[in-house]
């Protein structure tokens, strides 16, 4: 009853139900114990294991490296906007209004070379540019914005339902003397420093690779930090300019960004000591439950006492003293050897009486006891102190 209770608690809303783990001290733990407490975890709600994933903080550095402001989405959508009424302007016959607004979409999107699909929309932005002055009978002009198309999409097919026969055919061949030069005229980018952690775009294409000379469109991404992009020559070493961190790699202080760039609903905190494991739950946007502790044959049970809340701490215990397990011992059993004679009333024959004197006799053997002055012999009580507590 109170799984179920806890799975109902928690996992009401399956939009909202999403839960992840961290695991956090000095001691690693070993992959059977990551996934002993994951399948826990998966077995409250009947989720499969998949839906608990670890490395929470890790994920989130990486999904706030890729965010963007709402004030780049927008450009995003008002470079779109543009780029349509553009063609429209061309299909119409309006040639100068047409070149105009894509002098200021290129210009606009190479200042704003953070913008999703930048490279997409400036290579379209081309091939339209193309198109007007092929149709104005500039061949020169138009070849020209062809070879700027081409250089950030260098394998990119046109199709003859886009542009004029003529024009396919001169984008294939300037197509064919770019590709030929690959391997002695194109440049691999030189980005200097330490690159680790750090993933690079250029031209909306993930990785460091050769590039046809002139212009591109650079991202880097580092996990937890701001995106840096750049509209720029590679010919040239570039050292990246160092970012803004919007999430830093401890978890102690990161409970609620974490939260927020992969929309938790709960995030658990696991740490092994030893043969010991503590957990703890977090629920994102109210606090931080009770923290258990135990062997691994308890995370079952632990994992229910931690999502059972209350979720009232403003910080996390995790860190600091587990309680001390309490062990109940059993008194030693008497040595075969040294066989010790059962008391009269536990002699096999007494129970072969008649009811009536069986219990006249379990009568007399407790007042006898209780009389007697002697208390019965309870168990003994062993403090297990544990050897990291006095860390």
């Amino acid at each position: 009853m109170r799984a179920l209770l806890v799975a109902l608690t928690l996992f009401a809303n399956p939009a909202s139900g999403a839960i992840a783990l961290e695991w956090r001290g000095a001691e690693a733990p070993d992959a059977s114990l990551r996934l002993a407490v994951r399948d826990a975890l998966a077995a409250v709600d009947g989720r499969p294991i998949e839906a608990v994933p670890e490395h929470a903080l890790d994920r989130a550095r990486v999904a706030v490296s890729r965010e963007q402001p709402a004030r780049v989405r927008t450009q995003r959508a008002e470079l779109r906007a543009g780029l349509d009424a553009a063609d429209a302007a061309f299909r119409q016959g309006r040639f100068a209004e047409a070149r105009d607004s894509l002098d200021a979409l290129l210009a606009s999107v190479q200042a704003h070379p953070q913008i999703p699909g930048a490279a997409a929309s400036a290579r379209e932005a081309h091939l339209l540019q193309a198109r007007i002055a092929w149709a104005a009978g500039d061949v020169a002009l138009a070849e020209l914005a062809l070879s700027d198309a081409l250089r950030l999409d260098p394998e990119a097919r046109l199709a003859a339902r886009r542009a004029p026969p003529e024009l396919v055919e001169r984008w294939r061949a300037l197509q064919t003397t770019l590709l030929a030069a690959r391997e002695r005229g194109w440049v691999t980018p030189d980005l200097g420093g330490d690159l680790g952690g750090v993933e690079i775009e250029i031209d909306g294409v993930i990785g460091l690779r050769p590039v046809p000379p002139g212009p591109h469109f650079v991202v880097v991404y580092r996990d937890g930090h701001e995106p840096v992009a750049a509209w720029r020559e590679l010919e040239l070493a570039w050292e990246v300019p160092a970012a803004a961190e919007r999430i830093s790699q401890d978890p102690n202080v990161e409970h609620e960004a974490i939260c927020r760039a992969l929309a938790l609903d709960v995030l658990v905190l696991a740490e092994r000591r030893g043969p010991r494991v503590g957990l703890e739950g977090y629920r994102c946007g109210v606090g931080f439950g009770p923290v258990w502790s135990g062997n691994r044959e308890g995370i079952a049970a632990g994992v229910q006492a931690i999502l059972a809340g209350p979720f009232a701490g403003a910080g996390s215990g995790l860190a600091g003293r587990w309680s001390v397990p309490v062990t109940v011992s059993r008194p030693s059993e008497p040595r075969a050897s040294d066989p010790v004679p059962r008391p009269w009333y536990r002699r096999g024959w007494i129970w072969g009486t008649g009811a009536g004197v069986a219990t006249a006799i379990a009568g007399g053997v407790v007042a006898g006891v209780l009389l007697g002055g002697r208390d019965p012999a309870g168990p003994s009580l062993e403090i297990d102190a544990d050897t990291f507590l006095g860390r």
